[in-house]
């Protein structure tokens, strides 16, 4: 893994990482949105919640995901600072709230919301966070540009992002964004690139889909391509092989622990991705989720 963003940067995106996807006792005052240069007028924008893209096209700009309603003034003025041209499109990734915080903002000063079929139902009626019940979005928030099936194209003068939705994989409603000239792919949180991956089994999600999913990503890249994962520092096709390679043996070793009898509590408590949690176990005490999520959904 070859990550891109400064180590200031990182810092900053590993604490979000394990942040929870909903904006409960966060200061954010302190917030600071960082800017990664990405090349062809592509940028990655950090600051609290999900990893956002912007592309700056000839008359206009498309955002992929708008991390928290409370930092959106913020992420306001970083876009500004890369364009003084409006937001056209914003794109979701996926419905939880810290990749779609700031879509009433944006679309009250003009943008357009782009999703798959399932977001505005699961923004209206959300399922239980690990923290609690969580409030509905406001119905100005809920995308209203939607796209079934496959795929999907969004296009500006001198941008196009070409929209995959894979087989259920972090949700039901993921959206991969692709923009193939600039070859940058942003990925929401199908792809976490510091510590192991939310897995949100309750809305559909599941360990056989991510491991899909982040080989669907892997298969629309090259050496050069740089993807900007839900959260931690842009990485490139190496990080995500290993990050498929690591949700293979965790699935794999939870599946025949499973399988022989082991309970949801034994394998969370236990040690069997002790060598793994070297490198993806998130910082702190705080246990991980993931075991019990992959425990959950594999078969």
């Amino acid at each position: 893994m070859k990550p891109l963003a400064s180590l200031a940067a990182i810092t900053t995106l590993m604490t979000i990482a394990v942040a929870p996807a909903f904006a409960q006792g966060q200061d954010f005052s302190k917030v600071e949105e960082k800017v990664t240069n990405l090349g062809h007028n592509i940028y990655a924008v950090t600051g609290a919640g999900g990893n956002t893209t912007v592309a700056v096209g000839k008359d206009a700009v498309i955002v992929v995901d708008t991390q928290f309603a409370q930092v959106y003034d913020k992420l306001k003025v970083a876009i500004a600072g890369l364009s003084p041209l409006p937001v056209k499109y914003v794109i979701n990734t996926h419905y939880h709230g810290d990749h779609t915080g700031g879509n009433a903002a944006f679309a009250k000063d003009g943008a357009t919301l782009v999703a798959y079929k399932t977001l505005p139902d699961r923004m209206a009626h959300p399922l239980p966070g690990p923290s609690g019940p969580i409030p509905p979005a406001p119905t100005e928030a809920l995308p209203t540009k939607l796209y079934s099936g496959n795929s999907t194209t969004v296009k500006i003068a001198g941008v196009t992002a070409d929209l995959i939705h894979p087989a259920p994989a972090h949700t039901d409603g993921d959206t991969i964004v692709i923009f193939k000239a600039a070859n940058v792919i942003s990925t929401g949180d199908i792809v976490g690139s510091a510590t192991y991956p939310y897995i949100d089994v309750a809305s559909g999600g599941n360990i056989g889909g991510m491991i899909a999913a982040a080989s669907l990503v892997i298969a629309h890249a090259n050496a050069e391509t740089k993807i900007v994962p839900g959260h931690g520092p842009v990485t490139d096709r190496d990080g995500v092989i290993a990050y498929r390679t690591m949700l293979q043996t965790a699935r794999d070793r939870i599946a025949k622990a499973k399988a022989s009898g082991m309970t949801e509590d034994q394998v969370a408590n236990g040690n069997l991705l002790a060598d793994l949690d070297v490198k993806w176990k998130p910082p702190g005490n705080q246990p991980s989720r993931f075991p019990r999520q992959v425990y959950e959904s594999v078969k």
